[in-house]
């Protein structure tokens, strides 16, 4: 018997259901109205009507990171081009989620023609979005609603996830289907990259052998979702632990052996471990020029075994390995693990190293620049994020934005371990995202405690999600660590002989009163004036019940430390 037919709008919304996904943020607009509406009349959906497709973008990518997989909609022309920079945000940090763009009907479609455009409000969103997402379509045809949405699917989710995009005619959207006479979508048949045992038994006789190993943690380990994994094959080799900023939650602070992250803006402690190691093991990290501060130093007398799903990370990156696995790290790492298990005993002659890390542990781990104190009292950043740390709960999660604010959350920031996040979109790093970034973050995780921060500069670029926090009765609490000005471009005015130019108010540059304006939108909003307010204030202000703005007044001069570290001398 035939089932009832349906438009492919309604198609869509039930297979958005079906992937577990519960909410859909979106801006309105012509274009997309028949898949929103679907999505809105939907009984297993929720939506989020945002006030900027940037924002619509972002907020999917924080929802992704938490939840696994996100989608959001937009309509064509300026609807979809606004989602380029989240979508960039999601394709660099290789997060799962499924972008939807309204279009102009297939009658008005440009194609080959030789036109720069016939339909109003109409891009060719397949070309723009291509260079930033791992599978862009159109979808022509009705008949092709599950195979297209089937694939893209999969390629968002297959081997190194990422965003996919799917553009829709308006007239496509109203077309009417059968859905079990809808041709699906069969995954080609692919060989994957298994860890095989010799690869994992012979890794392992390098650890033993070694006398300075560590263990670096990237991103990789929470998209293979091995954390738990990771911090038990941590624990069972008892070897040193770092970690690349994206994965800056895997490891519990309190672990002795675990150093954080290293860098010019990591941690001390980590850069130094890593001068002195000899045998660097590698799970899922791309290297990046944040971490390899000097390639011509890092690791220069160093092994290098790095393992990672993707194999031109391994051969096309910044640094050049001694050994290279290309391997799903779902399968690595435990077998890994299991060979780790299966040890008597761990190497011998390694107390010195694992002394030396315990104590660089202890002495350079924290960083703590004291402020400027010219102009009067003023919150220290470092002693900040310390603070909020040390309230955070474990199944919260902290959103941080870009610039001199990320480097502080990330220097400071002490994990607790359990289902506590702190994310960022290390990759991208646009000003602006954490905001409706922790809004996405909310509601994949909306029992958890959501905590924004973010810079005055950042707080600008998407201020007009104020309202979607306000009408929505998000509860995210929004840090805005202003400096009253560009920080991080700051640091870099010695380079121009002193000069700097729109990044100051002297010179350009301001921002508004953030209170004043949080309360226009309706929203509660505090100021933090010192350290003093912080310690007595920063409790309460994490249990109020719904949204806050709170304004932590920073010195305009300060600074960061640059924890680049030089070769030692003597390695033990």
């Amino acid at each position: 018997m035939q089932d009832k037919k349906i438009s492919v709008a309604e198609y869509i919304a039930d297979s958005i259901a079906k992937l577990g996904v519960d909410t859909v943020p979106f801006v309105q607009g012509g274009a997309i109205m028949k898949v929103i509406d679907a999505v809105g009349q939907h009984p297993k959906l929720r939506y989020v009507a945002c006030n900027h497709e940037q924002a619509v973008a972002m907020f999917v990518d924080g929802y992704a990171r938490i939840k696994g997989f996100g989608v959001g909609l937009a309509t064509s022309g300026p609807g979809g081009t606004n989602l380029m920079t989240g979508i960039a945000c999601a394709y660099y940090d290789s997060v799962p989620c499924l972008f939807i763009t309204g279009q102009v009907g297939m009658f008005h479609v440009k194609g080959d023609r030789r036109v720069r455009q016939r339909g109003f409000q109409e891009t060719d969103m397949v070309s723009v979005m291509k260079p930033i997402t791992k599978y862009a379509v159109m979808l022509e045809r009705g008949a092709d609603a599950r195979r297209v949405f089937e694939e893209a699917v999969w390629h968002a989710k297959d081997g190194r996830p990422g965003p996919v995009l799917i553009d829709i005619p308006f007239n496509v959207q109203r077309e009417l289907v059968s859905p079990s006479e809808l041709s699906p979508f069969v995954p080609p048949k692919q060989e994957r990259s298994v860890a095989p045992v010799d690869a994992v038994e012979g890794i392992f006789s390098e650890l033993t052998k070694a006398k300075r190993p560590i263990l670096l943690l990237g991103g990789g380990v929470r998209l293979s979702r091995q954390t738990e994994t990771a911090r038990a094959l941590a624990r069972a080799l008892q070897i040193p632990v770092v970690a690349t900023w994206g994965a800056a939650d895997v490891m519990p602070h309190r672990e002795p052996l675990y150093l954080g992250s290293p860098g010019r803006y990591g941690n001390v402690s980590a850069n130094e471990i890593s001068l002195r190691s000899d045998l660097i093991l590698a799970l899922g990290s791309r290297f990046t020029t944040k971490m390899v501060y000097n390639d011509k130093i890092f690791a220069k007398d160093t092994r290098v075994i790095a393992v990672d799903i993707d194999q031109g990370e391994l051969e096309d990156g910044l640094l050049k390995h001694a050994q290279t696995i290309v391997a799903d790290l779902s399968v690595f790492i435990p077998a890994l693990l299991a060979r780790a298990k299966r040890a008597r005993k761990a190497a011998d002659g390694r107390a010195e190293w694992l002394s030396l890390a315990r104590s660089l542990k202890r002495s350079y781990h924290a960083i703590n620049v004291p402020p400027p104190t010219s102009r009067g009292a003023r919150v220290n950043p470092h002693s900040f994020v310390n603070a909020l740390s040390e309230l955070i709960g474990d199944e919260d999660v902290v959103v941080s934005d870009c610039g001199l604010n990320l480097v502080w959350g990330v220097q400071g920031y002490q994990s607790k371990g359990g289902n506590q996040r702190f994310i960022s979109a290390w990759g991208n790093s646009p000003m602006g995202y954490s905001f409706p970034a922790s809004v996405g973050a909310h509601y994949a995780r909306p029992k958890s405690r959501t905590v924004c921060l973010i810079g005055d500069g950042g707080m600008q670029m998407n201020i007009q999600e104020m309202q979607t926090v306000f009408l929505y009765k998000v509860p995210v609490k929004i840090f805005v660590l202003n400096n009253y000005c560009y920080g991080m471009m700051m640091l870099n005015k010695n380079d121009f002989a002193g000069r700097t130019f729109g990044n100051e108010p002297k010179t350009g540059y301001a921002a508004a009163d953030f209170v004043k304006i949080a309360k226009a939108y309706g929203i509660k909003s505090f100021s933090l004036k010192d350290d003093k307010q912080v310690r007595a204030n920063l409790r309460k202000i994490l249990s109020i019940k719904g949204p806050a703005l709170i304004n932590v007044n920073l010195h305009p001069d300060q600074t960061v430390l640059d924890v680049v570290v030089t070769p030692p001398k003597v390695i033990i």
